[in-house]
């Protein structure tokens, strides 16, 4: 029987717990119809998650919310998985949330119009992403991506492996950074 993985289909940090199932060969399914705003706002849903966030994952013992528990649990399911109490997995899915995708965040949201967009903070998260991305140079976007030759590659070896891409499908560079709202 497949887990239920309530978030949109394109919810990155819902990626994280399918690219683990397909790895792992578990069975997890996205919610049918789910819809972000609505969804996550009815009494059923905010059963799981009383903060209304998504991913939650229902499994047979409850549900689990915050996408890299999720990803965890999926991994763990399989007594034999390689991928199963990894520390450097944690470090580096902690890394990548508290570093990356928080630099991402306050660079990408208030272009996006979610935000307050304000150009010294911009200039402070795009300076954030770099330190981020220049931890990783020596261990292993777009107009930066270059600077950091051995992080662009990992991230295109990565986004074209056969389990990624039936997760998040074709990746494509965008051409231009979004404009500011």
């Amino acid at each position: 029987m497949a887990l239920v993985l309530h978030a949109g289909k394109t919810n990155k940090n819902a990626y994280k717990a399918l690219i683990a199932a397909e790895y792992s060969g578990v069975d997890v399914k996205l919610a049918e119809n789910f819809e972000m705003g609505v969804t996550n706002k009815t009494p059923e849903f905010l059963k799981m998650n009383p903060i209304g966030k998504v991913p939650v994952l229902e499994t047979p013992d409850g549900p689990i919310f915050e996408s890299n528990a999720i990803a965890r649990y999926v991994t763990r399911l399989i007594a034999d998985n390689p991928l199963y109490g990894s520390s450097l997995i944690d470090y580096w899915m902690d890394f990548a949330a508290t570093e990356i995708d928080a630099g991402i965040s306050r660079w990408l949201y208030p272009r996006l119009g979610f935000q307050l967009y304000l150009p010294p903070a911009e200039e402070a998260a795009i300076s954030a992403l770099k330190r981020a991305l220049g931890a990783l140079e020596p261990a292993s976007c777009l107009k930066h991506l270059p600077e950091f030759p051995h992080v662009e590659r990992y991230f295109w070896t990565m986004v074209n492996q056969p389990n990624v891409k039936k997760v998040v499908g074709e990746v494509k560079q965008a051409e231009v950074v979004v404009p500011n709202f």
